[in-house]
Formats: C-alpha cells, structure tokens, sequence
C-alpha cells in the first residue's frame, strides 16, 4: 500500500534499502538472523524514510539554494569519492548531459544537510559532570572486549572413514596433555594443521568459528579442553592467557565521550524536528489500484 508524505509518494526502493540496513546491523549484533523481526524492522525503515522525506521537504522552503560556487564544490567532491568523473557517472546513473538534473540533486541534498547542521548547533555545550554521567551510563561503549589466547590441535574427518578410531586417538593425545606433555610437541606430530597455525595467538568472539569459541571462552588458563567436534573434524583447545574485558578510564576517552554526548543529543534534536514536521504533515496510506478494483467486485 503506496504512502504519500504531503502529496509526495515514498520510494519503495528506499524502504527496501533502508529495512535491509537495519536488518543487517541487528543480525551483526547479536549473530543471529532476525527473520521474525522482519516487520519490525519494515516499519522502522518507512518511519526513517518519512523523516527524510519531511526534512527534505521542509529544507526546500527553510534553506535557501546553494550558490554555483558550493554545487559546484559538491559535485567535484562526488567525483573524488568515486573515484574519478567516469566512475561517478556510472555509480550515479547519469551522463554528462544530465547534469542539470544532477546539480538540482545536489542542490537539495545540499539543502537538507543545511537544515541538519542548523538544528544540531542548537545543542548547547555539555558539562563535565554531564560527560561523566554519560560514561557511566553508556560504559560498555567504553570497554574492550575480552580475549584469549590459546593453542589448538586439529584431526579433519576427510582423512578417515573411520570416526570413532579418530575420536579415540584425540582422546588418547588429550590424557598424555592432561598427564603433562607438551601440547605444542604433540600438536605438530599430530595435529592436520601446519605447524604456525598451532598457536592461535589472541582472539575476540567473532573473530573464530562458534564452536571453538564457546570452548575455549569458558576455559582457564593452562587448561586443557575435552575433544570436541565441528562440522570439519575433531578439536583440543588449550587456553595459554586471558585478557578479561576492561573499562578504558574516562581521562583517556573523554573526547570519545563528548563527541558520543553530542551526537546523541543532535540525534534527539533532529528526532524532535521531525516529530513536530510530522504533527502538520499529511501522511496517508494509498491503496493499490488492483487492491482498491478487487475491493469494489461484489462475490
């Protein structure tokens, strides 16, 4: 069901886009996939594309046109981060006859971004005391993530047709490890892994395969893993350091701090814009025209 923002229908396109953006940030975030979120994130993305839609309106009448000299500052900036005119026209969609059309995009993209910079100097300077209130109400962003470090051995199941014997001689090698022996000795007469790949050095979650990760996570130092298994063979792990995540000082990220202050205070500054275009607006919801001809057949 097409939308119309003051008479102007959205971009389905940039409903598409905008839904993909913010579903791909959720699964990055919690490593899942968020298929049952799908229609959440659908209306987030029409709600995002209403703001812009009704800030870019608005900046047309607020902002006065940029000057030749500032379009033509913009559009050789496009080029530069295209690479190159030929690139920027290809990335664009447009010919070089078509630069009328381009330098009234630029225009009003120049506009909008206008209005933002005014609406976010509006965010008055912030206090120590707030910064510091900040920190610690958003400590996490300020904290490193916990590592391991760890050595592994590595038997691949495409070497043997029979499992269990494999199972067993890990088994095996793991009590002589328990026992005392060197686990990296054993792990390069042993291990199907070339000998640099047997000290894994340090690692975040993420930056390995789930199933060694949730292994050797839980693990102390010096310890020694049970065999388990992944999709591509058997697997020892042992845990040789752990660096536990930790709080950076204030002192030390206190810029990092303003400028995350600030940048959420713009947000709520614009968020609030937006919601009070929003109150004068006209937003409706329009039927399909095969949606509004089944509507009227009679059974």
């Amino acid at each position: 069901m097409p939308t119309t923002v003051n008479g102007e229908a959205l971009d389905q396109e940039l409903i598409n886009q905008e839904f993909s953006q913010i579903k791909s940030w959720h699964e990055q975030q919690s490593q899942v996939s968020c298929c049952e979120r799908d229609d959440e994130f659908l209306a987030q993305a029409k709600e995002n594309v209403i703001g812009r839609v009704l800030l870019s309106q608005n900046a047309q009448t607020a902002v006065p046109d940029l000057s030749d000299l500032e379009i033509d500052q913009a559009i050789e900036q496009l080029k530069k981060d295209y690479g190159g005119e030929a690139q920027f026209f290809a990335q664009a969609g447009v010919g070089p006859d078509e630069m009328g059309m381009v330098r009234q995009q630029v225009n009003q993209n120049g506009k909008v971004d206008k209005l933002v910079r005014q609406i976010s100097q509006s965010v008055d300077a912030v206090s120590e005391e707030a910064l510091r209130a900040f920190y610690e109400s958003h400590i996490d962003l300020y904290t490193s993530e916990p590592r391991v470090k760890a050595m592994h051995i590595y038997k691949s199941l495409r070497q043997t047709e029979d499992k269990e014997a494999l199972f067993q001689a890990c088994c095996k090698q793991r009590e002589s490890l328990v026992s005392g022996s060197d686990f990296a000795e054993i792990a390069k007469e042993f291990s199907d892994k070339p000998e640099e790949e047997i000290d894994l050095d340090w690692f975040k979650r993420g930056e390995l395969m789930d199933e060694f990760e949730f292994v050797a996570f839980s693990m102390k130092v010096d310890e020694i893993s049970p065999v388990f298994s992944s999709y591509h063979g058997f697997h020892i792990a042992k845990v040789t350091d752990r660096d536990p995540a930790k709080a950076q000082p204030f002192e030390e990220v206190k810029e990092k701090v303003l400028e995350d202050h600030q940048l959420e205070r713009q947000n709520a500054e614009l968020k609030s814009y937006i919601e009070k275009l929003r109150k004068s607006a006209l937003i409706e919801e329009t039927p399909d025209k095969d949606e509004d001809e089944s509507s009227t057949q009679t059974p």
